[in-house]
C-alpha cells in the first residue's frame, strides 16, 4: 500500500514538472516570435536572452530526469530497509513516515474506482467461524420486542352496607327516691331546705323559701356523686359560684355549688360516689354564714328535699 502511495506522489510531482516544462517552453517560444518581429534591438541593460533560458530549461530537464532515477533507487532502498526493520533512514524520511502513519486514511486519486462511500447504517455481517450471536454491539442496542398489551381484568365491585350506628354509649338512667341517696359529704346542715316557710338568710339578713340545702364544709372538702347520672351543665352563678348539674333520669335533676376544682367533663356520666369537686370559699353571699356545699334536686322542675334521701 505504501508502494502505491509512492507512485501516487511520483505521478503528481512528474505532471508539476511537466507543466513547469511546457511553461516554460511557452515563454521561449512566445520570447523567439516577439525577437524576431523587432526592427531594432535596443540594449539598455534590460534585455532577456531567451537563447540561455532555453538553454537553462534544457538542463532543467536534465536533472529533473536525474533526479527521477534518483528517488526510484531511494524508494526502493528505502522499503527494502523497512522491511527488513533498519531504523537508520535518510535525512526527513523517518518524518515522513510517521506522518504518513499518522493519517487515519489512504490517499486516493479523485476519480478513481477506490473511493467508498459508507452506508449510513451498516449492518452486522456474519464471520466464518463466528457466532454472530454472542457478537455484543454496543453502539446499536437491541430492539426490545413490544409485549402485546393485555386488557385489565375488571375487578369485581365490592358492595359495602353502611349501617347507621350511634358511636355515643348512651347508659339507661334511673333514680327512684325509694333508693335513697348517698351523703356528698360530711357536715352539719347550714341552711335547711324549706318550701313551706321562710328561712333566714345571715349574710343577707333576709328571709325566703330555701329549694335547696346548703350543708357546712371548709374549703377544700371533697364533695363525691350523690347518685349515678350524667353531666348536663357546668356553669357559673353569681350566687351558688361555680355549679354543676346532673340528670339523675325519670325527671330528676341534682345541682351541685359552691365548687372549686371541678374534674368531670360535660356528657360525661357519673357513678355514685365518684368525686366531682371540691368545696369553694363562700361567694358574698354567703361570707358571713360560712363556706358550704349548696345541693338542690328537683322532679320535672319542681324542689325536691334530698335530706330525707340520704341514707
Amino acid at each position: 500500500m505504501r508502494r502505491n502511495r509512492r507512485n501516487n506522489a511520483k505521478k503528481e510531482r512528474v505532471i508539476m514538472i511537466a507543466s513547469s516544462a511546457f511553461v516554460l517552453t511557452a515563454l521561449t517560444m512566445t520570447g523567439i516570435y516577439m525577437k524576431s518581429n523587432q526592427e531594432e534591438s535596443q540594449n539598455d541593460g534590460y534585455t532577456i536572452d531567451f537563447t540561455q533560458v532555453e538553454d537553462n530549461v534544457q538542463d532543467k530537464l536534465q536533472e529533473i530526469a536525474q533526479n527521477n532515477q534518483t528517488e526510484n533507487s531511494l524508494g526502493d532502498n528505502l522499503q527494502d530497509q523497512i522491511g527488513t526493520g533498519q531504523e537508520s533512514l535518510p535525512f526527513g524520511m523517518n518524518e515522513m513516515i510517521g506522518l504518513e502513519d499518522d493519517l487515519d486514511y489512504t490517499p486516493m486519486e479523485a476519480g478513481s474506482n477506490q473511493i467508498e462511500i459508507p452506508d449510513p447504517a451498516p449492518e452486522l455481517q456474519e464471520t466464518p467461524g463466528l457466532d454472530n450471536s454472542d457478537t455484543l454491539i454496543q453502539d446499536a442496542p437491541a430492539k426490545a420486542t413490544p409485549e402485546p398489551e393485555v386488557e385489565p381484568t375488571p375487578e369485581p365491585e365490592v358492595k359495602q352496607e353502611s349501617k347507621q350506628t350511634s358511636g355515643i354509649v348512651t347508659n339507661t338512667l334511673h333514680f327512684d327516691e325509694s333508693n335513697g341517696m348517698l351523703r356528698p359529704l360530711n357536715g352539719e346542715v347550714l341552711i335547711p331546705f324549706d318550701m313551706g316557710k321562710t328561712v333566714r338568710f345571715v349574710t343577707l339578713d333576709h328571709y325566703k323559701r330555701n329549694p335547696a340545702l346548703m350543708i357546712a364544709a371548709e374549703p377544700g372538702t371533697v364533695v363525691t356523686a350523690c347518685a349515678a347520672g350524667k353531666v348536663i351543665n357546668i356553669f357559673d352563678d353569681a350566687i351558688i359560684g361555680h355549679a354543676v348539674t346532673m340528670d339523675l333520669g325519670d325527671g330528676y335533676q341534682l345541682t351541685y355549688g359552691q365548687l372549686n376544682g371541678i374534674n368531670v367533663t360535660l356528657d360525661s356520666y357519673v357513678s355514685m360516689g365518684d368525686q366531682i369537686a371540691t368545696v369553694a370559699e363562700p361567694t358574698k353571699y354567703f361570707c358571713r354564714d360560712g363556706s358550704n356545699l349548696y345541693l338542690k334536686l328537683t322532679k320535672d322542675g319542681q324542689p325536691v328535699n334530698p335530706e330525707p334521701l340520704f341514707h
